[in-house]
Order: structure tokens, then sequence, then C-alpha cells
């Protein structure tokens, strides 16, 4: 028995729902934009926002289509938005390990400059992950996008039409890297019916992010639709950060803890001979307010008793 118009009507109203917009503009989602219109460039912020370390998502989910991580992607997109620095966390980090062992080893020339407290911190963690994704362009299965909103023998019927697409809906999860509060959840759409693939652009040419990225990211329909799912994204992410003020995320974090290194008198007033508040063990945990005297900093213990301590006598490394 064939569907109602009704029922129908339905199912485009889902299959749209599941594949909604967000606020700012998609690339490839407008269906008066020519098929084969050349790929917009990424918008830019005037200076970068804060540093960002690409986290693997837990679910691996290139895995499942032949694609690589995408960290590579993302990293070029952050790179041309100019919004972004990105700190590497991976292959990057393992390498700067083997520098620091030949410093340490005394193996490098005089002056190479490699060794402690110069590694650059994290002010965001980004997350790139797929809400859902279609890789089968021969004739897809949307029941899971269709039938799930329509109940009993209606959904089952609607989960069985097919169409001739691939299509995915991406994340971009930004994530405060000293408080772990996710501070925007960015979020792009694309599919095949209404992107253009006939390269070019900055998308899939030769000189375009997917192809720069590789891994299968500007040879496969899944791989192109993927790459405009994120680029979509990090439109959505830029239009965030550009109304974010450089170094925001430092400066609004609270500072961090200190350890004290041995026994720590914490007095009322910034002199030796003020009189006593508390005293500190070693490890015990101190909070500086970030009034300073001399050598002496303002600081609160757990209890929210305030009173000054020596700088000498704390330390920013764990406790002992």
């Amino acid at each position: 028995m064939r569907p109602s118009k009704a029922l129908l009507a339905a199912a485009a109203t889902a299959a749209a729902l599941s594949l909604a917009a967000p606020a700012h503009a998609q690339y490839g989602m407008d269906r008066r934009q020519p098929r084969n219109a050349a790929t917009p460039e990424l918008p830019r912020c005037s200076a970068p926002v804060g540093t960002v370390s690409i986290k693997e998502p837990e679910n691996r989910w290139w895995t499942e289509l032949g694609l690589s991580n995408p960290e590579t992607l993302i990293k070029l997109m952050a790179s041309r938005s100019n919004c972004l620095r990105v700190v590497d966390r991976n292959g990057g980090l393992a390498m700067r390990g083997i520098e620091r062992d030949l410093a340490d080893g005394g193996e490098m020339q005089r002056g190479s400059n490699i060794g402690r407290g110069q590694i650059k911190a994290a002010d965001y963690i980004l997350v790139p992950d797929i809400v859902n994704s279609d890789s089968n362009t021969g004739g897809a299965n949307i029941g899971g996008l269709v039938g799930s909103f329509v109940p009993g023998g209606a959904g089952a019927i609607l989960g069985g039409i097919r169409t001739q697409r691939a299509q995915a809906q991406a994340l971009l999860t930004l994530v405060d890297a000293r408080t772990t509060e996710q501070v925007y959840v960015a979020e792009g759409v694309a599919q095949k019916t209404n992107v253009g693939f006939a390269g070019g652009g900055g998308l899939y040419g030769t000189t375009g992010i997917g192809a720069l990225a590789g891994g299968g990211y500007s040879d496969t329909d899944i791989g192109k639709v993927i790459t405009a799912a994120y680029f979509n994204a990090f439109i959505d992410l830029i239009g965030y950060l550009q109304g974010s003020q450089p170094g925001a995320a430092a400066a609004a974090a609270p500072i961090q803890a200190y350890s004290a290194t041995g026994q720590v008198v914490m007095r009322a007033q910034p002199s030796p001979g003020a009189a006593p508040v508390r005293t500190f063990g070693g490890g015990d945990l101190i909070y500086p307010t970030g009034a300073k005297n001399g050598v002496w900093w303002e600081a609160d213990d757990e209890n929210g008793n305030r009173g000054w301590v020596p700088s000498t006598q704390i330390t920013a490394r764990a406790g002992r």
C-alpha cells in the first residue's frame, strides 16, 4: 500500500528537522545556489582568540567510513580562520619530547634553548564529532532519520523510503581547558544532493581543505560531505569566536591553586611579625587571590580563611 500524501509530508518534515541548519549560513544548503558554485573562503578573525588542542572523540566514527582521523582537517580550518592557534598534543608533542631528551642528554648545540617551561597552554579543547552520517550513496536508507519521528506502523513504512544521497551532521564542541566547561557547540550539515562535487573552490580542489587533509576527505563522496559539514560547523564556530576577546579564556579562569612546600604560616598582614591565621602542612592547597606585596601573596585556604603567605614557600606543582 502506498503511503498517503500526509505521511510523505511528515517524512519530509522529519528529514528536514534532522538536518536543520544552525543560525549561521551553511555552505551548500541554499538550494538557490548554483550546484557548482565556488566554495566560499572561511571567515577570519582579526586576531587569534586563543590556543586550542584537538581531542580525538571516544567514538572513532571515521574508521567505519574508511576515512582518516579528522584532526588534520580541523587543524587546517583553524589555521585558515586565524581564530585559534593549534597546540599539537599528538605527534608534535611526541617529537618535542625527543628534542627535549637530546637537550637533557647534552647532545644539542649551545644556545638551542629547549627545556622546561616553554610549552604553551591550550586555552580550549576542540572535539570533532558526527551526529549522523550516511555513506550509501546508491540508495541510502533514511529510516533512522525518519522512522524515529513517526510512531507505529507508519514509522516502519517510512523507514523503507530510500534516497540517492550521502549526508552528514558534524559537531565541534569547544571546551574551556581550565574549567572543562563546554562553552559552545558548533553544528554543520551537508548532503550530496546540494553540495557540488566538480572540484575547485576552497574545499575539494588540489589546494582545497579536503585535498590537503587527505585520508578520503577529497576523493570519496562521504568524505567530501563530511568535509563540507565540518566546513559549515567551523563557520558556525567562527561566528561565536568573532565575538570573543583574545585571551578571554585565560583572563576569566580563576587563579590556579598552589601547594605548600613545607610548613607555611598564613599571617593576617604581609609581614613575618603579623598575627598568624593558620599553619599549612606540606602539600596543603593554597588559593592566591592575585593581590601581592613584595614576596607576600594574599591567599585563601579551603575554608575561605584569608591571609598572607610567602610566595617562596608555595609552588604551582602538585603537592608532595
